[in-house]
């Protein structure tokens, strides 16, 4: 059997850039991307039976061993997978179905499942990526700010608890996309090349989402009803978004 090549994940919030992100290194002629594989059938069980007990080690491990097979596909490119934190939170059922057995998620998952493989993760402004979720996805307000609050803490978790990863905004990767693939490039220890640039347009992204050059007006700040603003303050000012 083929040696596999599953080398990375891309994570960010849903409505946060990952779909941008990994259609940009999609088209790195050394990178081969998945967009969301597995993730909702495996890490979310959509497509498993309930696991009780064994529930995280089940679901994880099925999500593992078809990301190894996928990257077997593309001998000679590193392959990598973009996932949402969405998609994670998924993996709490666990906890859920065994309250006197509880696991750090974040932890186990990243820390002693995912051992060689790299983390890329995009954060986004939450102001503009909760009007985003409610407006593409129709969800509450309230629930959108929560969505966001885990992927800060997978974010803070990255930061603090986590050696092999780079964290990027997704409003850099807007404004000055060459520099921050440069880095992303620089982390993976592979060359840059202008093609990525022409990612924009890659079919494996939503049709909605393809377009002719990097949309910039996305960096624009956007506002929130005072309460939400309230609700998601602190992780705004702890990103670095607010003063």
């Amino acid at each position: 059997m083929l040696k596999d090549n599953f080398r990375f994940l891309i994570v960010g919030a849903g409505r946060g850039g990952t779909s941008l992100l990994a259609g940009l290194l999609d088209y790195h002629p050394s990178l081969e991307v998945g967009f969301e594989l597995f993730s909702v059938a495996c890490l979310m069980g959509k497509g498993l039976p309930h696991q009780g007990s064994a529930m995280f080690d089940e679901r994880v491990g099925a999500f593992m061993s078809a990301c190894r097979d996928e990257s077997r596909r593309y001998p000679g490119q590193l392959w990598g997978n973009k996932i949402t934190t969405e998609q994670i939170f998924g993996l709490e059922d666990h906890n859920l179905a065994n309250p006197e057995a509880t696991i750090d998620i974040l932890d186990t998952f990243f820390n002693r499942h995912l051992t060689i493989q790299s983390i890329i993760f995009v954060l986004r402004d939450g102001r503009a990526c909760v009007n985003s979720k409610v407006q593409r996805t129709g969800q509450s307000m309230e629930a959108a700010c929560r969505k966001w609050q885990f992927s800060v803490k997978c974010y803070k978790f990255f930061k603090m608890l986590h050696q092999n990863n780079v964290c990027i905004r997704f409003e850099d990767l807007l404004l000055d996309p060459k520099a921050t693939l440069t880095s992303i490039c620089s982390f993976l220890e592979i060359p840059y090349h202008e093609e990525m640039l022409q990612g924009v347009a890659n079919r494996k992204m939503r049709p909605e989402y393809q377009n002719t050059k990097i949309d910039r007006s996305m960096a624009r700040r956007a506002d929130l009803p005072e309460e939400y603003l309230n609700m998601i303050r602190d992780d705004l000012r702890d990103c670095g978004y607010l003063t």
